[in-house]
């Protein structure tokens, strides 16, 4: 009888053997396929803000990506030329509204940064924009918003390649820039 106990041991030992691994090589299979691919929303939300590296000119780990909406306020296309940008005064806020955009490269970013007695600061916002992907920013949205009676430039950078706003890697575009007022 012991023979035939032992027996019936082993044939359960094997079943919950080649049940486990049936159970794990499904758990492995579901969680291991990749997932659908899902297109992109044209805003992006607050799960895609990166936050820069400071690059030891003042400016500050405050910056961040921000909704910029597929389209450009004028017409469905932009140019890409020589680049320059047209910020009017505005209300203060935490957004920055883009009246005017001919874009200096294909891909970048479109960044606000607050001036202080006369000295550019701290990067505020940035939007990221590419011809490619249809994606021109009307607006830029903003960590730390801007205060009434406030001077703000709006720059333009380039983009590394990896859709994430980095002051370590993505470099001030010079010469082309604006400045407005927030009232």
């Amino acid at each position: 009888m012991s023979e035939e106990l032992e027996k019936q041991e082993s044939q359960k030992t094997v079943v919950a053997f080649i049940s486990g691994l049936l159970i794990g090589g499904l758990l492995v299979w579901v969680f291991s396929s990749s997932p659908e691919q899902v297109e992109a929303p044209d805003v992006m939300d607050d799960s895609d803000t990166e936050q820069p590296a400071s690059d030891g000119n003042n400016t500050s780990n405050e910056a961040a990506v921000s909704g910029a909406t597929n389209n450009n306020a004028s017409n469905n296309t932009v140019e890409v030329g020589d680049g320059s940008i047209t910020v009017n005064d505005q209300p203060a806020g935490n957004s920055v509204a883009i009246s005017n955009l001919e874009l200096p490269t294909e891909a970048g970013w479109i960044g606000v940064q607050e001036v202080i007695d006369g000295v550019p600061g701290n990067i505020l916002g940035a939007a990221r924009y590419s011809v490619e992907e249809g994606l021109i920013p009307t607006s830029i949205e903003l960590v730390r918003g801007t205060t009434a009676g406030g001077v703000y430039n709006v720059i333009f950078f380039t983009n590394f390649g990896d859709k994430g706003f980095d002051l370590s890697e993505d470099t001030l575009i010079e010469g082309i820039s604006t400045t407005f007022s927030a009232r």
